[in-house]
């Protein structure tokens, strides 16, 4: 297959480039966060705008192009692309110089310059063909050239290429969420979406040669292991005969949530207490880690034993070294109003799904219900929090998913801990509540007890705690009665079945437990009148 690609804002992203650059000429607060887009609405609202936005394109695409990105997704398609024999061609729509750019940087080297430094010209990389890049004056040049070079397909995230007279019969895929015409075959938000359209699923044995371009040694035999959440899971065997887990992660344009760098990070940090696997070996740009094998069973039949290991393990963390350079946790909750907002976002997404039974539920239970306990909430929580962070000497390390869902009991008795993607600081209440929420553990009311009294006693220099805890726990049950509902999302069952194939064909059987599920959860906090029986 002869492959063609746009280069700017398909390979390379340039938001932060933007961003960057845009700092530094003081036409942002240095604060600022916001894409390429968000930028250029700006700037053309400022006087002179769009003479702002052309001076800050010239120095982004020249002098400044070593601030660009691969977009999430674009190494693993590369490489896909050299292990399946095709052939890749890069068609760039870029003038000479940059507009406004004193320095008189010629954009087409700076171009193939980045490119050099982000491997597609190497052998053991992409191994794209320096000759196969071309640069065009103009939109018809670009087409023109298209044209001569006979390709399968072409991506390019503006559709005016596609308008353009002339432009072949072939695949044309838009890598854009949003198009105003119908000039392209296909439109793919995502690397993901693309890859998959032009190369098909990734086979066991690619899986197997990106893990050995990230293995010292010798990775000679792959085996699917079905995923429970987002990421893909394989057992991998080494020359030497060690097994690690392999991960493969979710698309970081679905889930902008660094999960692998955030996992390591923590794996690594918290590698001391040993009850977490080791980081092998790992790989940003094809997203992908090398786990130590965890030989273990998960815990069927929860003992009371293993909730005391639990707490031991949250106690351990706290002492870790390098705690101050942590970040917070995925959704972390440091307020009132950040809890409030997480729940009323996620109803707002699920408000949007074309699903009577789940629009029933949602408009005629939980939206009543949501009511009810945000003012009973909103009376009860401490003034002082309601509305500014926990103080950072209250923030604690949190796995965020946490509990004997996500542990594997080893043959000498201990548990070993999973899953770090979501790790960073929190408020301790979340952590509290969501150990007991959580469906995926079914424990007995005595464990719940003996969870929230074990950390209340790890976390009691916190003066607030049971106050926090008291006003959040039906707050906490309102939002996990949401995530639950996360698989009537699309791009969340997309990932799901990522993650394990065996669900293509569960969807409905799936939903209806999921929303049976949420329902509970809500009668729950009925029947107890928003009150933590536990404690």
């Amino acid at each position: 297959m002869l492959v063609g690609l746009d280069f700017d804002n398909t390979l390379a992203r340039y938001d932060n480039a933007f961003a960057f650059e845009a700092k530094r000429q003081s036409l942002v607060p240095n604060e600022w966060l916001g894409t390429k887009q968000d930028l250029k609405n700006r700037l053309h609202a400022m006087e002179n705008g769009d003479m702002l936005w052309q001076k800050i394109q010239g120095q982004v695409y020249g002098p400044s192009i070593h601030k660009a990105e691969l977009f999430p997704g674009v190494a693993r398609f590369l490489l896909r692309c050299k292990l399946q024999n095709h052939t890749v061609f890069i068609v760039s729509h870029k003038t000479k110089y940059g507009h406004f750019d004193l320095t008189k940087t010629l954009l087409r080297q700076a171009a193939l310059d980045w490119m050099h430094n982000n491997g597609f010209f190497d052998e053991n990389m992409f191994a794209i063909n320096k000759e196969n890049v071309f640069f065009s004056t103009t939109r018809q040049d670009k087409v023109s050239k298209i044209n001569e070079l006979s390709l399968d397909v072409f991506v390019d995230d503006l559709e005016e290429v596609f308008a353009v007279d002339g432009f072949p019969n072939i695949n044309k895929i838009l890598f854009s969420n949003t198009a105003k015409n119908k000039y392209h075959d296909t439109m793919c938000s995502n690397w993901l979406s693309i890859e998959h359209n032009i190369l098909g699923e990734i086979t066991n044995n690619e899986i197997k040669h990106i893990a050995n371009s990230i293995y010292k040694g010798s990775i000679i035999s792959i085996k699917n292991i079905n995923g429970r959440g987002n990421s893909r899971i394989y057992k991998a065997l080494s020359s030497e005969g060690d097994n690690f887990i392999l991960k493969d992660y979710p698309d970081l344009l679905n889930d902008p949530r660094e999960r692998l760098v955030t996992e390591v990070s923590a794996l690594n940090m918290i590698e001391s207490i040993n009850q977490t696997p080791k980081v092998v070996a790992f790989n940003e740009q094809q997203n992908i880690a090398l786990y130590e094998w965890i030989e273990g069973i998960h815990p069927s039949n929860i003992d009371d034993k293993h909730i005391i290991e639990a707490l031991k393990f949250i106690k351990n963390i706290q002492n870790v070294k390098d705690k101050e350079s942590c970040g917070l946790a995925s959704e972390a909750c440091l307020s009132a109003e950040h809890l409030f907002t997480q729940i009323d976002d996620r109803f707002k997404k699920l408000s949007l799904v074309n699903n009577q039974y789940l629009q029933d539920f949602l408009n005629n239970t939980f939206i009543i219900l949501w009511d009810e306990v945000r003012e009973w909430s909103k009376q009860c929580w401490p003034k002082d929090n309601i509305t500014s962070d926990l103080p950072y000497s209250m923030q604690v390390l949190s796995p965020s998913d946490f509990g004997l869902h996500n542990a594997l009991l080893q043959d000498n008795g201990r548990l070993c801990f999973l899953d770090f993607e979501y790790f960073g600081r929190d408020d301790p209440v979340k952590l509290m509540a969501d150990f007991v929420w959580h469906p995926g553990m079914s424990l007995s009311d005595s464990q719940k007890i003996t969870w929230l009294k074990g950390t209340s006693k790890i976390f009691k220099k916190d003066p607030n705690l049971n106050e926090r805890f008291y006003a959040a726990w039906p707050l906490y049950g309102l939002r996990w009665s949401l995530i639950l509902l996360n698989e009537f999302l699309n791009d969340v069952w997309q990932k799901r079945v990522y993650a394990n194939a065996n669900l293509q064909n569960q969807k409905r059987n799936k939903l209806e437990n999921q929303l049976k599920k949420a329902k509970a959860v809500c009668e729950q906090i009925q029947v107890v009148n928003m009150k933590c029986p536990y404690v």
